[in-house]
């Protein structure tokens, strides 16, 4: 096996799954109220004629048309012949039109007073006008709705047969976990297999999910072998390149033809394809962006191609918020994050690699083909939405540090159908952004200075005058296990964290005022994080030492409050009359964000809301 992947360029790939692979479809009946989402695999046709009789649109009297030629409002016209009907009751023979109430001037039994005339047919619905016994319902290749539920129930139909395509999934490698299962060091919990199958569903394709494949030939093509008779095409996950412990692409030749080796895409370049007994097996990367972006860029399209219905991806216009390079050559495929900002959307690319959390925060996919080097920040472009809801529209798009709050912040918004979206940057580049007026804003963190007010930042990026509101302090405390107290012969193990460092700086000046002395303190190296910190605090190894409140509550912790930090929104100042900003000013001044805020210990709200101008 080449240790060298021959990439052929996606529309190629495309080209060859059309002509070249079609899934085996199946059939299976179920119950009308079981059927919404599947397709049908036949024609279905009424079994009853609907209505079984001419029935009244309208509460009023049957009446023969012929009768009431001659009333007017002026000169009524008294008709002695009537039968007084409902809606939906059927109309007795010998009539041909139902007069409304409101046309009747008098009502008196044996006659009535008409005073418009009536038309033959009128308010009148004819046997058979919804429709007939033998009439056709829904045609064959159609995916059952629930409004189609209802008409199939009341036509006389309790089952009906559906086309079944039935995906096949084998996970291999040595290093994965079942799910719900802890991983160790160099394991993954299996999920790609769970994540492709559920957006399979979406498309109403059955899935099967096989126990974990090793990296063994032999066993990987004995789950091939049985995949294949089971299902109407297979995918495997993971050992689709060309390393020492990648098989499937030569277990796949043994067994049956493959079709391509490597594809000109990114992510998603080592996948493959091939064709066993006559069924379509596609070999997929292992990581889950470039699984993602071949199931959803080949393997869906290609289900598309051979005429199985799947839903239909919207497409909106975009203006880029960052430059995205891409190779020439290759197909790119990047996730973006898309809001409104203030009446035009625009898209932020998420980091790509291969974990799960662009996907999860993506709403859209920008394609960018072959032929070009990239796209240049401020290119408008159409891109395909990952997600509807919340919608864009309702998207609050940040460039800036990431907390923790900012998830509740997320949190409490989607209560109220909206989103917040902010995407990890440096602060310099945070103020960029907010410059280029490519996002609402921009999060930024002002540094406590131990207690002595705020630590000088630098606003000048921002080449305009700006506004910070605040959304919560967060609070540093001094954890500890013991009391920290001066006295006679006592020795204390603190951290060694570097002189010029906002936590160290915190701690020397809660110990000043404390008293301690810095002879009675001997530095522990190697505890430079808050998470190393707790760890050595946990272990005994350190006496105390500083970390948010927030993650010190996380593991039981305590200790005297030494500074905080604001969580600011960083707003341009023509943006802060805009109605989306105005919106998310008053909800952070709110008692209801401060209600829902408390939940996560180790923050101050008392500020939540307040906003200041920015000096830069």
């Amino acid at each position: 096996m080449s240790r060298y992947l021959t990439l052929i360029p996606y529309l190629a790939a495309q080209k060859i799954l059309k002509t070249s692979a079609r899934p085996e479809i199946k059939v299976k009946t179920v119950l009308v109220t079981n059927s919404p989402g599947h397709v049908s695999h036949e024609p279905v046709f009424s079994r009853l004629t609907i209505p079984v009789c001419a029935v009244s649109q309208r509460d009023g009297y049957a009446v023969t048309a012929s009768d009431s030629y001659a009333a007017t409002e002026a000169e009524p016209v008294e008709i002695t012949t009537f039968s007084k009907v409902h809606t939906g009751s059927p109309v007795p023979e010998g009539y041909d039109a139902v007069i409304m109430h409101e046309d009747v001037r008098l009502d008196d039994p044996g006659r009535i007073m008409i005073i418009r005339p009536a038309r033959p047919g009128q308010n009148i619905q004819k046997a058979g006008s919804e429709v007939k016994t033998g009439s056709m319902v829904i045609p064959a290749g159609h995916r059952i709705s629930p409004a189609d539920v209802g008409a199939l129930i009341g036509y006389g139909i309790t089952s009906v047969q559906v086309k079944n395509i039935v995906a096949g999934f084998i996970p291999t490698g040595d290093e994965l976990k079942e799910p719900c299962t802890a991983p160790g060091p160099g394991e993954v919990i299996a999920s790609n297999c769970e994540m492709l199958a559920a957006f399979l569903d979406q498309a109403g394709v059955e899935s099967v999910i096989y126990p974990i494949v090793p990296d063994d030939p032999v066993q990987l093509r004995n789950a091939v072998e049985l995949a294949v008779r089971e299902c109407s095409f297979v995918i495997i996950s993971g050992g689709s390149s060309t390393g020492n412990r990648d098989h499937t692409e030569r277990v796949l030749s043994e067994m049956g033809t493959v079709l391509y080796h490597g594809v000109a895409m990114r992510p998603g370049k080592s996948t493959l394809a091939a064709v066993v007994d006559d069924i379509p097996v596609f070999g997929l990367p292992g990581t889950p962006a470039g699984a993602l972006a071949v199931l959803r860029e080949l393997v869906i399209p290609w289900l598309s191609d051979t005429g199985w219905p799947v839903p239909v991806q919207h497409t909106i216009q975009v203006t880029l918020a960052d430059s995205v390079p891409s190779e020439l050559g290759t197909d790119d495929f990047i996730l973006l994050s898309v809001g409104n900002v203030h009446g035009g959307y625009k898209a932020m690319m998420l980091p790509r690699g291969g974990g799960q959390m662009s996907a999860v925060r993506s709403d859209a996919v920008l394609h960018i083909g072959r032929g070009s080097e990239g796209m240049k920040m401020g290119k408008e472009c159409l891109v395909r939405l990952t997600r509807t809801y919340p919608h864009p529209d309702n998207t609050y798009l940040f460039n800036g540090l990431y907390d923790p709050i900012l998830d509740v912040l997320d949190q409490f918004l989607r209560k109220k159908q909206q989103r917040f979206f902010c995407r990890t940057a440096s602060h310099e580049a945070t103020l960029l952004s907010v410059r280029h007026k490519n996002t609402h804003g921009g999060v930024i963190i002002r540094r406590g200075n131990g207690g002595h007010g705020r630590m000088q930042q630098d606003y000048s990026l921002l080449e305009g005058r700006a506004y910070a509101i605040t959304i919560a302090e967060k609070e540093y405390i001094l954890a500890a296990k013991t009391t920290i107290e001066p006295g006679p012969g006592k020795k204390f193990t603190c951290p060694g964290l570097s002189d010029n460092s906002q936590l160290r700086q915190m701690m020397d000046y809660y110990l000043q005022k404390t008293g301690v002395n810095p002879a009675e303190i001997m530095v522990i190296d190697g505890y430079n994080t808050e998470q190393e910190i707790i760890q050595g605090l946990l272990e005994d190894k350190i006496d105390f030492g500083p970390c948010s409140a927030s993650l010190a509550f996380e593991y039981d912790l305590q200790g005297p409050i030494i500074g905080c930090d604001s969580i600011d929104l960083v707003i341009r100042e023509e943006d802060m009359e805009s109605e989306q900003v105005r919106n998310l000013v008053q909800l952070l001044e709110s008692d209801e964000w401060r209600g829902e805020a408390w939940v996560i210990p180790g923050y101050n709200l008392e500020r939540s809301g307040h906003t200041f101008l920015l000096s830069t």
